[in-house]
């Protein structure tokens, strides 16, 4: 692979769907199999534990920095051609906080991929505990001042995520980015797009009891946990869900429109714009 090919998005990003088409059919087939509730940490550390791990541990985060940058790019440049009206702003701060999420989980992939951080507990051990990166950054909010607040904004803000992809699933509008995938995919990915905004949407909750009550903050392995606990039913189906979810996204990586793009030189570009902007500004 040479190294202009590295620098195009649509390798990163094809990359990318499939990493979080792998996570996500882990998650829900370990769900359906063993009632385990897993969060996409959780997912993480078990890969550690698979034949060949090292291997799929670095491209799992390459595909999930991939997927990253995907998203950060996407939302920065509007590549999806969202607009700047209101709802295209929300679409891309949307997927701007997805993007960052998927640098976390990388993140935490590239450090089991190394091996901890050499303090004796594996990074994997910590990840598959109750809590994970996103539950400790989001305790780690409530603790400071003014952290209540900011978890109830940030409540607000995955709650609207959750209802932005029901509405994904209502209309199926991820077809309209694949002209050409199998027609299966569309109730397939209904049923994805729904098992995820059902458990988004729990995490928003959790984060807004958190903020109003004190309570512990939760995340998507916790939300899988309370309906196995609760409603056995509905977690069998949100798990077929993730199962669908992680098929949809590998359809993805297949068929999905991207529009192709030189990373490095548009951040070039960038810089440039940015300095003449600046050099005309000083002269003004």
């Amino acid at each position: 692979m040479g190294i202009d090919r590295l620098k195009r998005l649509e390798l990163w990003a094809r990359l990318g769907y499939a990493a979080r088409g792998f996570v996500y059919l882990f998650l829900g087939w370990v769900a359906l199999t063993t009632g385990r509730a897993l969060s996409t940490d959780d997912v993480v550390a078990e890969v550690e534990r698979l034949p060949l791990a090292p291997v799929l541990l670095a491209v799992l985060a390459a595909g999930l920095f991939g997927y990253a940058l995907f998203k950060l790019y996407s939302a920065a440049i509007d590549l999806d051609h969202k607009g700047n009206g209101t709802k295209g702003r929300l679409a891309r701060l949307g997927g701007a906080i997805g993007g960052l999420a998927y640098v976390a989980l990388g993140w935490l992939a590239f450090k089991v991929l190394l091996g901890g951080d050499g303090d004796g507990d594996s990074v994997a051990g910590r990840a598959a505990g109750s809590g994970g990166a996103g539950q400790e950054a989001a305790t780690d909010v409530a603790q400071a001042p003014g952290g209540n607040l900011l978890l109830i904004v940030g409540a607000a803000i995955v709650v609207g995520i959750a209802i932005g992809q029901f509405v994904v699933a209502w209309k199926a509008s991820f077809m309209a980015e694949m002209p050409r995938c199998p027609g299966l995919v569309r109730p397939i990915g209904r049923l994805g797009y729904a098992a995820r905004a059902w458990i988004i949407g729990m995490v928003g909750w959790f984060l807004l009891r958190a903020g109003l009550d004190g309570e512990r903050v939760r995340n998507f392995g916790d939300a899988l946990a309370l309906l196995r606990n609760n409603h056995e039913w509905l977690f069998m189906v949100i798990a077929a869900g993730m199962v669908a979810f992680g098929i949809t996204s590998l359809m993805m990586a297949r068929y999905r429109r991207i529009e192709d793009r030189d990373v490095v030189d548009d951040i070039e570009h960038g810089v440039e714009k940015g300095v003449e902007k600046a050099q005309a500004s000083v002269k003004s």
